[in-house]
């Protein structure tokens, strides 16, 4: 008798506490919204908000208008982003406001009432053929067995072909040690995939992150204030020697001395390394060219030149990416918001490109779906994703499945363990299995799993993984 009392009471303090946790009687709240924005005519941008409340947000709306309208248009969203058409040259106003259910709100980020607002500046596209227009440089930070690396690379290459920003980007692999260099010495890196913009003066970090974002990062870039200086980059093909050479001309149109860094990146537009499936990465940086500073007098050119042998790397596979770095120092973080992870920060005033030859067939790419890095496997079937460390864990009889890609096709894909070849596959799916128990009984420790893809002009991409093999 005494226990069913006991049940009900608690049954009643259960009930009464969890609907009064349910009254909707709080004020909603807006975290964190986009701010000011940049654009020009014909861009979709994005507005996001983050929001909360003790039961639940139930209306969101955006408020816009151009500065010479006097009403507020307005549209509904619930999903945490809003989408703006930039289809007038005239600068754009906005704000927005959420409530809940019950009505204790609204509550409006700058305002409720228009009273404060943020803005949209579009930019006139005022250049032509015949004007210099300045590239904004975008370097990613990637690694072979990052999960998100190669989504981000991936939008970043279809903003970069859709010609609607100007920016040449580079994918610095942390595999390389000039590339790790760059990310973890002069960027003080914190996390994979890291986007940096113009040097640090946007800088995105992590997957959770949307394309549009990347794209609005970019454009707020482009039409930042820098100081007049102008970059053009060549680069040419020495068929007979085997040579590259790049040629570099930095124009400073300010009456002051310009002081900074010259970097060209060489970089392969089907990069060596890709993401753990085998998507390819764009622009994967080799080597500098040149990196040394720089100071041009005011209203003065300068003229830089370099020579390289590459007769081990495949010509029709390059791009030259240049970009001048400004002296001035700023404060960067590569963790944002947090910002626990302080940089220094020199941003890029200026960017060009250029293909050592246009065209031609490129090299494949490969990677694996299975395994699945960072997995432990348990008879060929990913059961485990470790959190802290990531080793590639097979325990018992297995399937290796390679993952290739190429612009003319794949003639086919060797399988390698501890540099041994052990099969070969030239039809998809490109597969191998450990079949025989006392094959696998010659693995029980680490060893490296290699695939090589051929395409159907000879030329090759290769991906290798560390494994560690049990028997059942």
């Amino acid at each position: 008798m005494i226990i069913i009392v006991i049940l009900v009471i608690s049954s009643i303090y259960i009930v009464y506490f969890s609907n009064k946790e349910n009254i909707d009687n709080k004020s909603p709240e807006i975290i964190s919204i986009t701010g000011n924005l940049s654009g020009k005519k014909g861009d979709t941008i994005s507005i996001y908000v983050t929001y909360t409340d003790n039961v639940e947000v139930t209306h969101v709306k955006l408020f816009y208008k151009t500065i010479t309208e006097s009403e507020w248009e307005s549209k509904s969203f619930i999903n945490g982003s809003a989408e703006l058409l930039l289809n007038t040259n005239k600068n754009l106003n906005y704000f927005v406001t959420i409530d809940d259910a019950a009505g204790t709100g609204p509550v409006g980020k700058p305002s409720v009432d228009g009273s404060t607002y943020y803005t949209i500046t579009v930019h006139k596209d005022e250049n032509n053929d015949s004007e210099y227009i300045r590239h904004v440089l975008v370097e990613e930070g990637a690694l072979n067995s990052c999960k998100f690396c190669p989504i981000i690379a991936e939008w970043l290459y279809e903003l970069y072909t859709s010609e609607d920003y100007n920016f040449y980007f580079v994918t610095l692999v942390g595999l390389d040690e000039k590339a790790a260099n760059r990310l973890y010495d002069e960027y003080n890196l914190w996390g994979m995939p890291t986007v940096f913009i113009d040097g640090g003066y946007n800088v995105l970090l992590g997957g959770g992150h949307e394309k549009s974002e990347y794209a609005q990062a970019i454009r707020d870039a482009e039409y930042r204030s820098v100081p007049n200086i102008q970059l053009t980059v060549e680069a040419e093909y020495d068929n007979n020697t085997d040579n590259l050479i790049c040629n570099v001309l930095v124009k400073n149109i300010e009456d002051e001395t310009y002081n900074g860094r010259l970097r060209v990146y060489l970089t392969e537009k089907i990069s060596r390394w890709s993401g753990p499936e085998g998507d390819p990465y764009h622009f994967g940086f080799l080597d500098y060219l040149i990196n040394e500073e720089i100071s041009i007098n005011g209203n003065k050119n300068a003229t830089f030149q370099e020579t390289r042998n590459i007769s081990k790397i495949d010509p029709e596979n390059l791009m030259v990416i240049g970009a001048v770095f400004n002296s001035e120092k700023k404060q960067g973080y590569s963790d944002p918001p947090n910002n626990r992870f302080p940089f220094d920060a020199y941003y890029a005033d200026a960017a060009d490109g250029s293909e050592l030859l246009a065209g031609g067939n490129l090299p494949p790419s490969v990677g694996f779906s299975l395994p699945k890095i960072g997995y432990l496997h348990i008879m060929g079937l990913p059961i485990w994703d470790y959190i802290i460390r990531k080793p590639t864990v097979l325990v018992g009889r297995t399937k290796i499945v390679a993952e290739a890609y190429d612009d003319s096709g794949i003639e086919k894909v060797e399988f390698y363990i501890d540099d041994n070849l052990v099969s070969e596959d030239n039809e998809a799916p490109y597969e191998y299995s450990f079949r025989k128990v006392k094959l696998l009984k010659r693995f029980i420790r680490k060893h490296t799993l290699s695939v090589i893809a051929y395409d159907d002009e000879g030329k090759t991409a290769t991906n290798s993984i560390e494994i560690t093999c049990y028997l059942l």
